[in-house]
């Protein structure tokens, strides 16, 4: 076959390939719609059933800022001018260490933390979605040689620089590093609780 017609046939290909993925519908994670229809959102307070307090606060901070950062729907602080509300519960929170010292000593820990969801209908409060347990897991190092300071994560995230980080207690590196972990767990919560929500899974 000519190679320009071996091109021509390549392309028509293509444009059939995207043609047919149009045709069923395909779209990227997050980019589907709320149940109902609605365009307008409330986050209540998530109850926290943990022993950690103030993790509802992180969590809805998180929910709320990503959903903005979307910016496909309107965002309202009173229940009453929304379509939708979002309430659920912190189900719980686990941290254990994975990795050790010869000495026993904890060098690495995983944290997760386990949420419920529902979405309801502000006009007579029945539930149209629901998520029974969303799951999700970060690690962080706890002594100075197992934060790593060029990594991604804490160059981008970390309120913490080198120097910080040499100076500390192992202690109080941990204590930081864990608080930075959550924020990233929330973080992720947040994007795959609105992909859930919208994509309806």
């Amino acid at each position: 076959m000519p190679a320009r017609l071996a091109h021509r046939v390549v392309v028509l290909a293509c444009t059939l390939a995207l043609l047919a993925t149009a045709d069923c519908g395909y779209h990227f994670p997050g980019e589907g719609t709320l149940p109902n229809g609605a365009t307008s959102l409330h986050v209540a307070k998530f109850d926290n059933r943990t022993r950690d307090a103030g993790l509802e606060n992180y969590l809805l901070e998180a929910i709320q800022t990503e959903i903005a950062r979307r910016g496909k729907f309107t965002l309202e602080d009173d229940r009453t001018t929304a379509q939708l509300t979002l309430e659920g519960a912190i189900l719980s929170i686990e941290r254990r260490p994975v990795a050790f010292s010869s000495s026993d000593e904890a060098l690495q820990y995983q944290t997760f933390v386990t949420i419920s969801a529902v979405l309801r209908d502000t006009r007579d409060n029945k539930a149209v979605w629901r998520i029974a347990a969303l799951r999700e897991g970060d690690s962080y190092g706890a002594t100075s040689n197992t934060v790593v300071t060029d990594s991604p994560d804490f160059l981008t995230g970390s309120t913490l620089n080198s120097k910080d980080v040499a100076q500390l207690s192992d202690v109080q590196l941990s204590e930081s590093q864990e608080r930075e972990a959550l924020d990233r767990v929330f973080q992720n919560t947040s994007r795959d609780l609105y992909n859930a929500m919208v994509e309806n899974f």
